[in-house]
Protein backbone atom coordinates (compact mmCIF):
# COMPACT_ATOMS: atom_id res chain seq x y z
CA UNK A 1 0.00 0.00 0.00
CA UNK A 2 2.74 2.47 0.78
CA UNK A 3 4.38 1.66 -2.55
CA UNK A 4 1.39 2.31 -4.09
CA UNK A 5 0.79 5.89 -2.71
CA UNK A 6 4.65 6.85 -3.34
CA UNK A 7 4.05 6.16 -6.98
CA UNK A 8 3.44 9.21 -9.30
CA UNK A 9 -0.34 9.90 -10.35
CA UNK A 10 -1.48 9.07 -13.68
CA UNK A 11 -4.46 9.87 -15.70
CA UNK A 12 -7.32 6.98 -15.46
CA UNK A 13 -7.29 4.67 -17.96
CA UNK A 14 -9.86 4.59 -20.66
CA UNK A 15 -11.90 2.04 -20.70
CA UNK A 16 -10.99 -0.85 -23.53
CA UNK A 17 -14.17 -0.87 -25.47
CA UNK A 18 -14.35 3.28 -25.99
CA UNK A 19 -10.38 3.68 -27.16
CA UNK A 20 -11.86 3.29 -31.03
CA UNK A 21 -14.19 6.05 -30.56
CA UNK A 22 -12.38 8.39 -28.98
CA UNK A 23 -9.47 8.18 -31.56
CA UNK A 24 -11.98 8.75 -34.45
CA UNK A 25 -13.26 11.56 -32.08
CA UNK A 26 -10.19 13.30 -32.15
CA UNK A 27 -9.15 12.37 -36.09
CA UNK A 28 -12.30 14.19 -36.86
CA UNK A 29 -11.06 17.29 -34.65
CA UNK A 30 -7.63 17.75 -35.93
CA UNK A 31 -9.27 17.41 -39.48
CA UNK A 32 -11.98 20.15 -38.79
CA UNK A 33 -8.89 22.40 -37.60
CA UNK A 34 -7.04 21.99 -40.36
CA UNK A 35 -9.52 22.76 -42.64
CA UNK A 36 -10.66 26.19 -40.68
CA UNK A 37 -7.09 27.17 -41.11
CA UNK A 38 -6.87 26.31 -45.02
CA UNK A 39 -10.41 28.36 -45.62
CA UNK A 40 -8.48 31.14 -43.06
CA UNK A 41 -5.19 30.98 -45.42
CA UNK A 42 -7.26 30.72 -48.31
CA UNK A 43 -9.54 34.19 -47.44
CA UNK A 44 -5.79 35.93 -46.64
CA UNK A 45 -4.83 35.47 -49.75
CA UNK A 46 -7.46 36.36 -51.31
CA UNK A 47 -8.01 39.61 -49.32
CA UNK A 48 -4.89 40.28 -50.54
CA UNK A 49 -5.15 39.95 -54.48
CA UNK A 50 -8.22 42.02 -53.99
CA UNK A 51 -5.99 44.78 -52.05
CA UNK A 52 -3.32 44.66 -55.00
CA UNK A 53 -5.70 44.60 -57.91
CA UNK A 54 -7.63 47.91 -56.19
CA UNK A 55 -4.42 49.62 -56.10
CA UNK A 56 -3.42 48.80 -59.41
CA UNK A 57 -6.68 49.38 -60.80
CA UNK A 58 -6.79 52.91 -58.36
CA UNK A 59 -3.06 53.44 -60.16
CA UNK A 60 -3.89 52.89 -64.29
CA UNK A 61 -7.39 54.38 -63.19
CA UNK A 62 -8.74 57.41 -65.53
CA UNK A 63 -7.56 60.60 -63.76
CA UNK A 64 -9.68 63.32 -64.59
CA UNK A 65 -6.86 66.52 -64.24
CA UNK A 66 -7.05 70.35 -65.03
CA UNK A 67 -4.21 72.19 -66.05
CA UNK A 68 -2.90 75.18 -63.88
CA UNK A 69 -0.70 77.43 -66.26
CA UNK A 70 2.60 79.52 -64.97
CA UNK A 71 2.86 82.85 -67.21
CA UNK A 72 4.59 86.24 -67.26
CA UNK A 73 3.76 88.71 -69.37
CA UNK A 74 5.35 90.05 -72.16
CA UNK A 75 6.91 93.60 -71.44
CA UNK A 76 9.32 96.05 -73.04
CA UNK A 77 12.28 97.39 -71.29
CA UNK A 78 16.24 97.52 -71.06
CA UNK A 79 18.68 94.55 -71.77
CA UNK A 80 22.42 94.21 -70.77
CA UNK A 81 24.08 92.00 -73.62
CA UNK A 82 27.19 90.30 -71.66
CA UNK A 83 30.06 87.83 -72.88
CA UNK A 84 31.39 85.23 -70.04
CA UNK A 85 34.50 83.67 -69.96
CA UNK A 86 37.34 82.38 -68.27
CA UNK A 87 41.62 83.11 -67.93
CA UNK A 88 44.75 83.69 -66.10
CA UNK A 89 46.06 87.28 -64.43
CA UNK A 90 49.32 88.12 -65.93
CA UNK A 91 51.43 91.11 -65.20
CA UNK A 92 51.18 93.67 -67.91
CA UNK A 93 55.11 93.10 -69.17
CA UNK A 94 56.97 90.28 -68.40
CA UNK A 95 60.87 90.58 -68.72
CA UNK A 96 62.97 86.68 -69.24
CA UNK A 97 66.57 87.58 -67.97
CA UNK A 98 69.19 85.22 -69.44
CA UNK A 99 72.87 84.63 -69.33
CA UNK A 100 74.72 85.71 -72.88
CA UNK A 101 77.77 84.22 -71.98
CA UNK A 102 78.87 80.58 -70.50
CA UNK A 103 80.67 80.61 -67.17
CA UNK A 104 80.12 80.32 -63.63
CA UNK A 105 77.71 82.24 -61.51
CA UNK A 106 79.80 83.78 -58.50
CA UNK A 107 77.13 86.16 -56.43
CA UNK A 108 73.31 86.02 -56.96
CA UNK A 109 72.07 89.26 -55.05
CA UNK A 110 68.41 89.76 -55.05
CA UNK A 111 65.32 86.77 -54.46
CA UNK A 112 61.86 86.07 -55.35
CA UNK A 113 59.83 89.66 -54.44
CA UNK A 114 62.38 91.94 -54.42
CA UNK A 115 61.76 95.56 -55.99
CA UNK A 116 64.14 96.60 -58.14
CA UNK A 117 65.51 99.24 -60.15
CA UNK A 118 66.89 100.05 -63.68
CA UNK A 119 70.66 99.08 -63.63
CA UNK A 120 70.48 97.23 -60.58
CA UNK A 121 72.85 94.31 -60.04
CA UNK A 122 71.07 90.36 -60.04
CA UNK A 123 74.08 88.18 -60.82
CA UNK A 124 77.80 88.36 -61.69
CA UNK A 125 79.69 85.89 -63.42
CA UNK A 126 82.97 84.47 -62.57
CA UNK A 127 85.70 87.35 -64.61
CA UNK A 128 88.90 85.89 -64.17
CA UNK A 129 88.85 84.05 -67.36
CA UNK A 130 86.97 87.27 -69.49
CA UNK A 131 89.38 89.26 -67.56
CA UNK A 132 92.27 87.61 -69.20
CA UNK A 133 91.05 87.28 -72.54
CA UNK A 134 90.52 90.88 -72.46
CA UNK A 135 94.10 91.67 -71.74
CA UNK A 136 95.15 89.79 -74.34
CA UNK A 137 92.91 91.49 -77.14
CA UNK A 138 94.60 95.06 -75.61
CA UNK A 139 97.89 93.56 -76.41
CA UNK A 140 97.34 92.44 -80.09
CA UNK A 141 95.83 95.63 -80.53
CA UNK A 142 98.81 97.54 -78.92
CA UNK A 143 101.03 95.32 -81.53
CA UNK A 144 98.73 96.12 -84.52
CA UNK A 145 99.23 99.98 -84.00
CA UNK A 146 102.92 99.59 -83.47
CA UNK A 147 103.04 97.59 -86.93
CA UNK A 148 100.95 100.06 -88.37
CA UNK A 149 103.61 102.63 -87.17
CA UNK A 150 106.74 100.89 -88.40
CA UNK A 151 105.20 100.02 -92.26
CA UNK A 152 103.74 103.92 -92.44
CA UNK A 153 108.02 104.49 -91.78
CA UNK A 154 109.03 101.96 -94.50
CA UNK A 155 106.67 103.48 -96.71
CA UNK A 156 107.81 107.05 -96.06
CA UNK A 157 111.52 105.64 -96.77
CA UNK A 158 110.29 104.01 -100.00
CA UNK A 159 108.55 107.45 -101.40
CA UNK A 160 111.84 109.10 -100.69
CA UNK A 161 114.14 106.31 -102.36
CA UNK A 162 111.60 106.59 -105.31
CA UNK A 163 111.84 110.35 -105.99
CA UNK A 164 115.17 109.90 -105.46
CA UNK A 165 115.82 107.46 -108.19
CA UNK A 166 113.90 109.90 -110.64
CA UNK A 167 116.21 112.30 -109.87
CA UNK A 168 119.13 110.36 -111.20
CA UNK A 169 117.16 108.29 -114.24
CA UNK A 170 116.33 112.34 -115.29
CA UNK A 171 120.34 112.84 -115.55
CA UNK A 172 120.66 109.57 -117.26
CA UNK A 173 122.40 107.90 -113.95
CA UNK A 174 120.22 105.11 -113.62
CA UNK A 175 118.28 102.84 -115.51
CA UNK A 176 114.64 103.06 -116.11
CA UNK A 177 114.97 99.64 -113.86
CA UNK A 178 115.78 100.97 -111.05
CA UNK A 179 112.96 103.44 -111.08
CA UNK A 180 110.55 100.15 -111.72
CA UNK A 181 111.90 98.43 -108.53
CA UNK A 182 111.86 102.03 -106.59
CA UNK A 183 108.44 102.38 -107.62
CA UNK A 184 107.39 98.77 -107.12
CA UNK A 185 108.95 99.01 -103.42
CA UNK A 186 107.04 102.28 -102.47
CA UNK A 187 103.78 100.34 -103.42
CA UNK A 188 104.84 96.81 -100.87
CA UNK A 189 105.34 99.51 -98.45
CA UNK A 190 101.80 101.08 -98.82
CA UNK A 191 100.12 97.74 -99.01
CA UNK A 192 102.21 96.99 -95.60
CA UNK A 193 100.60 99.89 -94.22
CA UNK A 194 96.94 99.25 -95.34
CA UNK A 195 96.98 95.65 -94.09
CA UNK A 196 98.57 97.19 -90.53
CA UNK A 197 95.88 99.48 -90.21
CA UNK A 198 93.02 96.58 -91.24
CA UNK A 199 94.97 94.52 -87.99
CA UNK A 200 94.64 97.33 -85.70
CA UNK A 201 90.89 97.39 -86.65
CA UNK A 202 90.65 93.70 -86.01
CA UNK A 203 92.27 93.97 -82.81
CA UNK A 204 89.98 96.86 -81.53
CA UNK A 205 87.11 94.55 -82.56
CA UNK A 206 88.90 92.10 -80.07
CA UNK A 207 89.25 94.11 -77.46
CA UNK A 208 85.34 95.19 -78.10
CA UNK A 209 84.10 91.52 -78.08
CA UNK A 210 86.46 91.09 -74.69
CA UNK A 211 84.94 94.01 -73.30
CA UNK A 212 81.50 93.42 -73.94
CA UNK A 213 81.88 90.24 -72.53
CA UNK A 214 83.17 90.78 -69.94
CA UNK A 215 80.63 93.93 -69.43
CA UNK A 216 77.85 90.95 -69.80
CA UNK A 217 79.15 88.93 -66.83
CA UNK A 218 77.21 91.35 -65.15
CA UNK A 219 73.43 91.05 -65.07
CA UNK A 220 71.76 94.06 -64.55
CA UNK A 221 67.83 94.75 -64.12
CA UNK A 222 66.68 96.40 -67.41
CA UNK A 223 63.43 98.01 -65.56
CA UNK A 224 62.24 99.31 -62.56
CA UNK A 225 60.24 95.98 -61.51
CA UNK A 226 59.93 93.30 -58.54
CA UNK A 227 61.51 89.79 -59.24
CA UNK A 228 59.06 87.01 -59.90
CA UNK A 229 61.40 84.19 -60.18
CA UNK A 230 65.59 83.11 -59.60
CA UNK A 231 66.66 80.49 -61.13
CA UNK A 232 70.03 80.65 -60.03
CA UNK A 233 72.13 80.17 -57.75
CA UNK A 234 75.94 81.25 -56.56
CA UNK A 235 77.90 78.25 -58.30
CA UNK A 236 75.74 77.41 -60.96
CA UNK A 237 77.58 76.38 -64.20
CA UNK A 238 75.41 78.45 -67.10
CA UNK A 239 75.88 76.89 -70.39
CA UNK A 240 74.81 79.75 -73.59
CA UNK A 241 76.10 78.19 -76.58
CA UNK A 242 72.85 76.45 -77.74
CA UNK A 243 70.25 78.40 -75.82
CA UNK A 244 69.43 81.31 -73.30
CA UNK A 245 68.64 80.19 -69.82
CA UNK A 246 66.39 82.02 -68.08
CA UNK A 247 67.91 83.30 -64.95
CA UNK A 248 65.34 85.57 -64.12
CA UNK A 249 61.87 86.53 -64.55
CA UNK A 250 60.36 90.19 -63.37
CA UNK A 251 57.23 92.26 -63.68
CA UNK A 252 57.25 95.18 -64.41
CA UNK A 253 54.45 96.80 -62.81
CA UNK A 254 51.99 94.66 -60.49
CA UNK A 255 49.60 97.94 -59.56
CA UNK A 256 48.13 97.12 -63.34
CA UNK A 257 47.13 93.47 -64.58
CA UNK A 258 46.02 91.96 -67.86
CA UNK A 259 43.85 89.32 -67.88
CA UNK A 260 43.87 86.80 -71.02
CA UNK A 261 40.19 85.37 -71.71
CA UNK A 262 39.86 82.46 -73.67
CA UNK A 263 36.80 84.17 -75.51
CA UNK A 264 34.28 81.52 -77.70
CA UNK A 265 34.01 82.14 -80.96
CA UNK A 266 29.98 82.74 -80.83
CA UNK A 267 31.20 85.73 -78.20
CA UNK A 268 33.94 87.50 -80.32
CA UNK A 269 31.98 89.30 -82.68
CA UNK A 270 30.27 90.96 -79.82
CA UNK A 271 33.74 91.72 -77.92
CA UNK A 272 35.79 94.70 -78.76
CA UNK A 273 38.45 96.84 -77.31
CA UNK A 274 36.80 99.54 -74.45
CA UNK A 275 34.27 97.66 -73.33
CA UNK A 276 33.92 97.74 -69.56
CA UNK A 277 34.43 94.08 -67.22
CA UNK A 278 34.29 92.78 -63.86
CA UNK A 279 35.79 89.24 -62.82
CA UNK A 280 36.06 87.25 -59.72
CA UNK A 281 39.09 85.39 -58.50
CA UNK A 282 38.68 82.78 -56.20
CA UNK A 283 40.67 84.17 -53.62
CA UNK A 284 38.16 86.95 -53.20
CA UNK A 285 35.21 84.81 -53.70
CA UNK A 286 32.72 87.87 -52.13
CA UNK A 287 34.16 90.66 -54.68
CA UNK A 288 34.12 91.77 -57.62
CA UNK A 289 37.48 94.05 -59.58
CA UNK A 290 36.59 96.16 -62.52
CA UNK A 291 38.32 95.37 -65.94
CA UNK A 292 38.36 97.14 -69.60
CA UNK A 293 39.41 95.21 -72.92
CA UNK A 294 42.70 96.26 -74.15
CA UNK A 295 42.17 94.03 -77.51
CA UNK A 296 41.17 90.99 -78.70
CA UNK A 297 43.56 88.86 -81.08
CA UNK A 298 42.70 87.76 -84.26
CA UNK A 299 44.19 84.22 -84.36
CA UNK A 300 42.50 81.90 -82.66
CA UNK A 301 43.69 78.95 -80.39
CA UNK A 302 42.04 75.22 -81.24
CA UNK A 303 42.33 72.99 -78.57
CA UNK A 304 40.29 69.42 -79.13
CA UNK A 305 38.59 70.85 -81.93
CA UNK A 306 37.11 74.41 -79.77
CA UNK A 307 37.89 77.11 -81.62
CA UNK A 308 38.60 80.77 -79.03
CA UNK A 309 40.12 83.76 -79.54
CA UNK A 310 42.09 85.74 -77.07
CA UNK A 311 41.31 88.44 -75.21
CA UNK A 312 43.07 90.77 -73.21
CA UNK A 313 41.76 92.81 -70.43
CA UNK A 314 43.61 95.58 -67.95
CA UNK A 315 42.85 95.83 -64.32
CA UNK A 316 43.94 98.28 -61.62
CA UNK A 317 45.75 96.41 -58.71
CA UNK A 318 46.44 99.74 -56.29
CA UNK A 319 46.76 96.86 -53.63
CA UNK A 320 48.61 94.10 -54.63
CA UNK A 321 45.88 91.25 -53.78
CA UNK A 322 45.51 90.20 -57.41
CA UNK A 323 48.26 88.08 -58.38
CA UNK A 324 50.35 86.58 -61.51
CA UNK A 325 48.41 83.29 -62.32
CA UNK A 326 44.95 83.88 -60.61
CA UNK A 327 41.89 82.15 -62.33
CA UNK A 328 39.62 84.64 -62.94
CA UNK A 329 36.14 84.81 -64.39
CA UNK A 330 34.94 87.94 -66.40
CA UNK A 331 32.05 89.50 -67.70
CA UNK A 332 31.90 91.84 -70.24
CA UNK A 333 29.42 94.37 -70.94
CA UNK A 334 29.07 94.07 -74.85
CA UNK A 335 26.30 96.41 -75.41
CA UNK A 336 22.57 97.84 -74.12
CA UNK A 337 19.44 97.39 -75.74
CA UNK A 338 17.16 100.03 -74.68
CA UNK A 339 13.72 99.66 -74.15
CA UNK A 340 13.13 96.10 -76.45
CA UNK A 341 10.18 93.97 -76.39
CA UNK A 342 11.31 90.86 -74.51
CA UNK A 343 10.41 87.59 -73.29
CA UNK A 344 11.57 85.22 -70.54
CA UNK A 345 13.65 82.63 -71.41
CA UNK A 346 11.51 79.79 -69.57
CA UNK A 347 9.02 80.53 -72.45
CA UNK A 348 11.30 79.37 -75.12
CA UNK A 349 11.83 76.58 -73.23
CA UNK A 350 8.40 75.66 -72.40
CA UNK A 351 6.38 72.71 -74.54
CA UNK A 352 3.07 72.47 -73.14
CA UNK A 353 1.42 68.85 -72.21
CA UNK A 354 -1.01 66.95 -74.13
CA UNK A 355 -4.27 68.17 -75.55
CA UNK A 356 -5.94 65.12 -72.78
CA UNK A 357 -4.11 66.69 -69.76
CA UNK A 358 -5.87 70.37 -70.63
CA UNK A 359 -9.26 69.30 -68.80
CA UNK A 360 -8.89 65.50 -70.04
CA UNK A 361 -7.74 62.23 -69.28
CA UNK A 362 -3.76 61.01 -68.77
CA UNK A 363 -3.97 56.88 -68.16
CA UNK A 364 -0.84 56.59 -65.55
CA UNK A 365 0.30 57.37 -62.70
CA UNK A 366 -1.33 60.55 -60.85
CA UNK A 367 0.99 63.90 -62.07
CA UNK A 368 1.95 62.36 -65.79
CA UNK A 369 1.69 63.58 -69.18
CA UNK A 370 3.00 63.10 -71.98
CA UNK A 371 4.91 65.78 -74.17
CA UNK A 372 3.77 66.79 -76.95
CA UNK A 373 5.20 66.36 -80.61
CA UNK A 374 4.27 69.41 -82.02
CA UNK A 375 6.30 71.57 -79.37
CA UNK A 376 8.11 73.37 -82.04
CA UNK A 377 11.91 74.89 -81.96
CA UNK A 378 13.31 77.30 -79.39
CA UNK A 379 11.94 80.21 -81.36
CA UNK A 380 8.08 78.83 -80.43
CA UNK A 381 6.42 80.45 -77.14
CA UNK A 382 2.93 79.55 -76.02
CA UNK A 383 0.67 82.31 -75.15
CA UNK A 384 -2.65 82.09 -73.40
CA UNK A 385 -5.61 83.55 -75.15
CA UNK A 386 -9.03 82.42 -73.81
CA UNK A 387 -7.66 80.06 -71.32
CA UNK A 388 -5.97 78.04 -73.54
CA UNK A 389 -2.33 77.94 -75.23
CA UNK A 390 -1.80 79.59 -78.56
CA UNK A 391 1.48 78.37 -80.49
CA UNK A 392 3.16 81.77 -82.15
CA UNK A 393 6.62 81.54 -83.75
CA UNK A 394 8.75 84.60 -82.92
CA UNK A 395 11.88 85.98 -84.17
CA UNK A 396 14.52 86.12 -81.00
CA UNK A 397 17.55 88.43 -81.06
CA UNK A 398 19.58 89.19 -78.67
CA UNK A 399 19.55 87.67 -75.17
CA UNK A 400 21.13 89.10 -71.61
CA UNK A 401 20.86 85.21 -70.31
CA UNK A 402 17.62 85.62 -68.41
CA UNK A 403 15.46 87.47 -71.05
CA UNK A 404 15.27 87.23 -74.79
CA UNK A 405 14.74 90.28 -77.40
CA UNK A 406 11.50 89.17 -80.09
CA UNK A 407 11.69 92.16 -82.24
CA UNK A 408 9.06 91.05 -84.38
CA UNK A 409 5.45 92.12 -84.15
CA UNK A 410 3.94 88.51 -82.73
CA UNK A 411 3.64 90.12 -79.46
CA UNK A 412 2.91 92.76 -78.19
CA UNK A 413 3.25 94.46 -73.80
CA UNK A 414 1.16 92.51 -71.79
CA UNK A 415 0.62 89.29 -73.63
CA UNK A 416 0.48 86.03 -71.30
CA UNK A 417 3.16 83.95 -72.19
CA UNK A 418 3.24 80.48 -70.98
CA UNK A 419 6.39 79.87 -68.66
CA UNK A 420 5.04 76.35 -67.12
CA UNK A 421 2.38 74.12 -66.80
CA UNK A 422 1.02 71.83 -63.47
CA UNK A 423 -1.53 69.77 -63.09
CA UNK A 424 -4.72 69.53 -60.44
CA UNK A 425 -7.47 66.68 -59.79
CA UNK A 426 -10.40 67.61 -60.98
CA UNK A 427 -13.52 66.15 -59.48
CA UNK A 428 -14.75 62.46 -60.18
Amino acid sequence: MDRMNDAPTSAPAKPAGQAPADMTRDVQATLRAEHGRSRLTIAAWLGAALAAAALLFWWLRPVEQAVQWRTETVDRGDMVLTATATGNLAPMREISIGAEISGRIEEVLVAENDAVARGDVLARFDTEELTVTLAQAEARLALAIASVAENEATLAEARLNERRTEEVVTRNLASDADLDAARAARERAAARVTSARASVREAEAAVSVARTRLDKAVIASPIDGVVLQRNVEPGNAVAANFQTPQLFLLAEDLERMKLELALDEADVGLVSTGQPAVFNVDAWPDESFNARVLKVYLYPTIENNVVTYTAVLSADNPDGRLRPGMTATATITTGIREQVVRVPNAALRFKPPDDESRGGIVIGPPGMARQRDDAGPGNTVWVLRDGAPARVLVRTGHTDGRYTEVPGSELTPGDAIIVGAGTRAGAG
